[in-house]
């Protein structure tokens, strides 16, 4: 913390301040008698984002256009400093300034001083805050960033109304520039294509998260990734890729309720330097498709107490179902018919088989792509056919895309039933008597016709 010392004869500086931040330290008259406690006096804050520079003397800066962006809603908690262990802190007397002389922020936040009544502002929409306060030293603390994600606060600073303005002058009505640095990395996250092809496989996160900079000689006093998971997921592992960082000493990981933690032990933090990127590993393995087959995953990066969210991934995952039947007919389904899933066209890897049961059917999930990718093609061959029936040896392709257990994408195997040996009709003898009892038949026949045919001649 930047050490903001008084002169015997009231030189102020002003620590933890951002470029034109406070007031800088111009000598002061001899005597403060020349302060008119007539005179009102106020301290305007105003709060940009960005890193600090040099001190400011007190005077309004009348274009801040180049000192950054406005903050909001950022408090401030102003405290006078009204006596020291030796007496009254009376800036209207030569005393008062010797007692303020030498004097530090953690001085007067130690103890041993006497506090009077906090005086809590709120910049606002453009960034500042105007208060009028009566002569004296005060302790300003930045209390509250608001929601401006802040990971470097201004330090605390001590400030006199009114402040030596250099030749015997004086200005009572002072202004102060504090900056803040703010968490303005963008954290990434991917996913990568899982161990393997079906559900269970491991899949691994990973989180690349930069590391801010903060205001000169600020610490990081936090640096932690919290990673909520899918209720999909099951925990695996999480590493910290990035060399130098060793597991237990360096950072620690948590697994409380589905929520993973990785944070960096005082050691780890030691090791960070702004702009670097801390890599993380985090193995998860999908359980259960559920819903619409699509896992997404989001992270956040929260240094000093300042969190950024992570972009989002997701693994993409579907169901599969075979479906067997006899030629013809799809509502006559066949069990024990095996078959073998491919993730190649040249069916070489073979990555689960299947065998349908009393329904005709067999399932399996698979995986489907990652984040805009949602299909992914498999292969299937039959390899054992149900008893009584041809197998089929077609490799057939089938696009799975991401869905839920409840949706499916079917493929429908026909199967052709086996025909028997010939049978005879009724045996040799049997077709002996048949052809025997036809010439009867044949003759009989022939003798009725020429039986008619004379007696037809009789009549005529």
């Amino acid at each position: 913390m930047r050490r903001t010392r008084f002169s015997l004869w009231g030189a102020l500086a002003v620590g933890a301040i951002a470029a034109a931040a406070v007031v800088a330290a111009p000598a002061a008259p001899a005597l403060a008698d020349n302060i008119d406690p007539g005179t009102p006096t106020s301290l305007t804050i105003h709060k940009y984002a960005g890193s600090e520079g040099g001190e400011g003397d007190g005077s309004e800066i009348a274009d801040p256009s180049g000192l950054g962006t406005p903050l909001a809603g950022v408090e401030f908690t102003i405290t006078p400093v009204t006596a020291s262990a030796s007496g009254p802190i009376d800036l209207a007397t030569p005393a008062g300034w010797e007692r303020a002389s030498n004097l530090t922020p953690a001085d007067v936040s130690g103890g041993g001083f006497t506090l009077g009544t906090p005086t809590i502002v709120t910049t606002g929409a453009d960034g500042s805050i105007a208060s009028a306060l009566p002569i004296g030293l005060y302790l300003v603390e930045e209390t509250d960033p608001g929601e401006n994600n802040v990971v470097s606060p201004v330090d605390p600073f001590l400030v006199t109304l009114p402040t030596p303005a250099g030749g015997g002058e004086w200005t009572y009505d002072v202004h102060v520039y504090p900056k803040n640095q703010l968490n303005a990395t963008a954290p990434q996250k991917t996913v990568s294509a899982p161990d393997g092809f079906v559900l269970g496989a491991p899949v691994t996160w990973t989180i690349g998260a930069p590391v801010p900079a903060l205001n000169q000689g600020a610490a990081y006093t936090d640096f932690t990734i919290i990673d909520p998971l899918d209720a999909r997921l099951g925990f695996v592992s999480a590493t910290i890729r990035t060399p130098g960082f060793t597991p237990g000493t360096d950072y620690t990981v948590t697994n409380t309720a589905d929520t993973v933690t990785i944070a960096l032990t005082a050691t780890g933090r030691a090791q960070l330097v702004a702009g670097a990127i801390i890599t993380v590993d985090i193995v998860t393995e999908v359980e259960s498709l559920g819903g619409d087959g699509v896992v997404t995953n989001q992270a956040t990066v929260r240094t000093n107490g300042a969190p950024v969210l992570t972009g989002t991934a997701s693994t993409n995952w579907g169901a599969l179902q075979i479906l067997k039947h006899v030629s013809g007919d799809q509502t006559d389904t066949l069990a024990d018919a095996e078959f073998a899933v491919f993730s190649d066209a040249e069916a070489t890897d073979e990555i689960g088989t299947l065998t349908t049961d009393d329904t005709g059917t067999a399932e399996i999930s698979l995986w489907a792509g990652n984040d805009a990718t949602s299909e992914r093609s498999y292969w299937v061959r039959e390899t054992v056919a149900p008893a009584g029936f041809i197998l089929d040896p077609q490799l057939r392709e089938v696009v799975v895309p991401a869905g839920g257990a409840a949706e499916p994408t079917v493929l429908a195997v026909p199967n052709a039933q086996r025909t028997g040996p010939d049978l005879p009709l009724t045996g040799a003898q049997g077709q002996l008597w048949l052809s025997v009892a036809g010439v009867a038949v044949l003759a009989a026949a022939v003798g009725a016709a020429l039986v008619v045919a004379r007696k037809r001649r009789q009549q005529h």
